[in-house]
């Protein structure tokens, strides 16, 4: 079986979840015995590989973060420019010269796609996957939690997609391109299969494998970063304010005058910029933008508490990372899906997205109470266990083969 992980949405430098199951997708399915091929830019997580077509260099971070750090993060990310963005590469898409005789060449039996920017793409490209069928990957950036066609999170699918067509009508024209869906929890599942009923549930899982930094390699790290004898908050993740919230996680943090506190925001994304100028005011608050995925053990095990504060996630892996080294965990209720509750229940320790005050509040409460701190703990080690990588990539592989075989995913 052939099997091609498409990937164009790291054009403008993109690295989120979508790039690190595509990169993950091509090491672990060869592993079990899939060929597996790669269409799109060289990421962190894709390299240099003999089955893969790259595209052009992706835009750099350098070339795209000063026009946001220059105070013009409220104009980016308006809704008009997104809209009159989407709706141009809905249009032109991007280039792709030799596209179409590679992928004649190795005619792939399976495409997977896992962003809105694939679809457009790839649906100019069908006539030369011919036999192929194509699956999509939906980190619910398609069957998000939206409020209407002119949410901000759904103007990629409304205006990216093709003409206005409402967001009904985006979603069933979407979902109706693909195969088969591969979502990651039963609200996903749905929501998908009222266009797509060739649907199944694959829960993320911590696409990491971890090493666990010596005594003397974490002690080094926290003295050269300030962090020796601190009470670490930590959030690792994509910057991008209207779904991460990080701009609450800020404000609750400068409400609690503790001098023993440090905040540390990792990663990188549009809100960078924004969450640069916030913090200022704070020495105790450091955004370190992107961390390389081999120093990712040391930011885990420096901290004391994780905390996501989304409004919405579909199976954040971050925080699944996190417990893979103990890290207890503070969540936001709007990034905890039901099927987690179903498994966790009452054990998760959370707080309201929309207040910075009750986050201010279970933050305290975490550093006070040294029993709460064991007990999360101790769920961080039972998270660990349930989420495992090789389990979710054994699931991918016979959902594949099944695919190939029947053209069912279930």
């Amino acid at each position: 079986m052939r099997v091609l992980i498409f990937d164009v949405s790291s054009r403008l430098g993109t690295v989120g979840g979508a790039q690190r199951v595509a990169g993950t997708l091509l090491r672990e399915l060869r592993k079990r015995g899939i060929d597996t091929y790669y269409f799109g830019y060289r990421t962190e997580y894709v390299g240099d590989d003999g089955n893969a077509f790259f595209l052009g260099r992706p835009v750099g971070k350098a070339e795209r973060r000063p026009a946001i750090k220059g105070g013009m993060h409220g104009l980016v990310d308006s809704v008009p420019v997104r809209i009159a963005y989407y709706t141009f590469y809905s249009v032109t898409g991007i280039k792709t010269p030799g596209a179409d005789e590679w992928l004649r060449r190795i005619r792939p039996d399976i495409v997977i796609a896992s962003s809105i920017q694939d679809f457009v793409v790839l649906r100019r490209l069908k006539g030369s996957l011919r036999g192929a069928k194509i699956i999509y990957i939906d980190h619910a950036n398609a069957s998000g939690r939206y409020g209407g066609p002119l949410d901000y999170n759904a103007l990629g699918l409304t205006f990216g997609t093709g003409s206005y067509a409402g967001l009904d009508g985006a979603q069933r024209r979407f979902f109706g391109f693909f195969d088969g869906v591969v979502v990651l929890n039963s609200e996903q599942l749905a929501s998908v299969t009222r266009f797509n009923k060739n649907a199944i549930v694959i829960h993320s899982t911590p696409l990491l494998r971890p090493r666990k930094p010596s005594e003397g390699e974490l002690a080094e790290f926290k003295e050269r970063n300030g962090l020796r004898d601190r009470r670490v908050v930590l959030y690792l993740g994509r910057l991008a304010e209207t779904q991460k919230n990080v701009g609450t996680l800020i404000r609750a943090f400068e409400s609690i005058g503790d001098d023993r506190m440090r905040l540390i925001i990792a990663g990188d994304g549009r809100s960078i910029g924004l969450y640069v100028g916030m913090a200022a005011g704070d020495g105790r608050i450091s955004v370190v933008g992107r961390v390389p995925e081999e120093q990712l053990g040391l930011y885990y095990a420096a901290a004391d508490l994780y905390v996501l504060p989304s409004f919405w996630e579909s199976f954040n892996a971050t925080f699944m990372e996190a417990a893979l080294f103990g890290t207890p965990l503070l969540l936001s209720t709007g990034s905890i899906n039901d099927d987690m509750r179903k498994v966790f229940g009452d054990r998760m320790y959370t707080f309201d997205p929309n207040s910075a005050e009750d986050l201010a509040a279970k933050i305290r409460l975490f550093f006070e109470d040294g029993s709460l701190r064991k007990r999360l703990k101790e769920l961080s080690a039972d998270i660990a266990r349930e989420y495992n990588m090789d389990n979710e990539m054994d699931a991918y592989a016979e959902a594949l083969k099944r695919m190939q075989s029947s053209g069912a995913l279930q």
